[in-house]
């Protein structure tokens, strides 16, 4: 079957760059640890939701989602940079997720209607 080859591809492909960055993410640091990329997973589905990613699926792309990492990276590099507190900068991004969250449903809303 077409199906399981695919499969076994995409796990094969997630598997190989998760231990790339794993490699990447302990050479930065200098040490090895299974919680390495811990707090990694919200500034990502920031950066994906932020580049036109729905979450409900169906709809999205490698280009938008990549133009949506470097809006992230280069506003997180900005508030470090002007020296704000890592927890303003977690605020910031769930303002930014909210925003982006509320853009995207504004476009689809007359589609959702109910007719009652």
């Amino acid at each position: 079957m077409k199906v399981n080859r695919y499969k076994v591809a995409a796990f094969t492909l997630a598997g190989a760059t998760s231990g790339i960055a794993g490699v990447l993410l302990a050479s930065q640091l200098g040490i090895g640890s299974p919680v390495i990329g811990q707090g990694f997973m919200f500034t990502s589905i920031t950066a994906v939701v932020l580049g036109g990613t729905l979450l409900t699926g169906g709809r999205g792309g490698v280009l938008r989602s990549l133009i949506g990492v470097a809006i992230i990276v280069v506003l997180a590099n900005g508030l470090i940079l002007m020296g704000v507190n890592s927890y303003v900068q977690i605020a910031v991004q769930g303002l930014v997720i909210i925003a982006a969250v509320v853009a995207t449903g504004w476009r689809l809303r007359s589609r959702v209607r109910v007719i009652k």
